[in-house]
C-alpha cells in the first residue's frame, strides 16, 4: 500500500519522481508493447499540441473559431503547463459518440500532412517519432478528448490498418487499459503522461482490446480527468497485388 505522500504526489502534476515511477513499471510489459514515457520534451509538447489544436479547429465553423478567438483576446494563457494550451471544454465543439460507439465526448480528423514550414521544430519532432516506427508507410489520426471524454474497449479494425500502432499522449494524463480478447486474466494498465509515446505490435495490436479511462485510479491513486489529444500513427495495410 502507498504512503499518504506518495498518494499526494500522484493527485498532484506529474513530477519527475512519478515518471521514474512509470519508467520503472513499464519493464514489465508484454514485448509486443513498447512504452517511452518521457519522449518529448515540454518544448516538444507545446509545439506539437499546438499544431493538432490548430488542425482540429480548422475543421469546425467559422463561428466556432471566432468564439476562440474572442476567448483568447479576453483571456490571454500563460501556456506554464501543456494542459494550458487547451482551451475550456465549452469552446470545442466536441462529439457526444463515435458512430461505432467506441469514443465518447471527442473531436478527430485524420491528418494527411504536417505544416512543418510554418512551424520551427517541427520537423525535427516529427523526425525523433518517426525514429519508432517499425515501417514507413503510415496513416495519422489526431483524436481530442474533452474533459469527459474516454475510449471504450476495442480492437483497431484490422481491415483499415496494418500489424503496428503508435499513440503520442499530449495533455492530461489518462490510464491505458490493455485486455486479451482471449483471456480475461491477462490484462495491464500504464498511465500516459503528457509526452509519453507507446508502440503496439503484432499480437498486442491484434489480440488486445485497448482503452482510455477518463477519471480513474492507477495501483490504487486517483488520476483526474482531463482534456488531451492522442495522435494515433498506424502502417497501411499491404493490399496483395494479383498476378495477372
Amino acid at each position: 500500500m502507498f504512503s499518504v505522500s506518495y498518494r499526494r504526489l500522484l493527485r498532484a502534476p506529474l513530477s519527475r519522481e512519478i515518471h521514474s515511477f512509470i519508467r520503472t513499471r513499464s519493464a514489465g510489459l508484454p514485448d509486443g508493447f513498447k512504452f517511452f514515457p518521457e519522449f518529448l520534451s515540454l518544448s516538444e509538447q507545446r509545439t506539437l499540441l499546438s499544431v493538432a489544436l490548430s488542425k482540429l479547429d480548422s475543421t469546425e465553423t467559422k463561428q466556432a473559431r471566432k468564439q476562440r478567438r474572442d476567448f483568447l483576446t479576453n483571456h490571454p494563457q500563460e501556456h506554464r503547463a501543456v494542459e494550458d494550451i487547451f482551451l475550456p471544454d465549452a469552446y470545442y465543439n466536441f462529439q457526444e459518440g463515435h458512430y461505432d460507439g467506441v469514443i465518447r465526448h471527442y473531436r478527430e480528423m485524420h491528418l494527411s500532412s504536417w505544416p512543418e514550414d510554418q512551424n520551427p521544430g517541427l520537423s525535427f519532432i516529427l523526425a525523433r517519432l518517426q525514429g519508432l516506427y517499425p515501417t514507413l508507410e503510415i496513416q495519422t489520426h489526431l483524436l481530442h478528448l474533452s474533459s469527459v471524454g474516454e475510449i471504450l474497449g476495442h480492437v483497431d479494425n484490422i481491415e483499415a490498418s496494418g500489424t503496428w500502432i503508435l499513440g503520442v499522449s499530449l495533455g492530461a494524463a489518462r490510464v491505458l487499459r490493455m485486455e486479451s480478447t482471449s483471456n480475461p486474466d491477462d490484462s495491464f494498465e500504464v498511465l500516459l503522461p503528457s509526452g509519453s509515446v507507446y508502440l503496439q505490435m503484432d499480437s498486442v495490436r491484434y489480440d488486445y482490446n485497448h482503452s482510455v479511462l477518463k477519471a480513474s485510479h492507477f495501483l490504487g491513486c486517483e488520476i483526474k480527468a482531463g482534456q488531451r489529444v492522442s495522435i494515433m500513427i498506424r502502417d497501411r495495410k499491404e493490399v496483395p497485388t494479383s498476378n495477372s
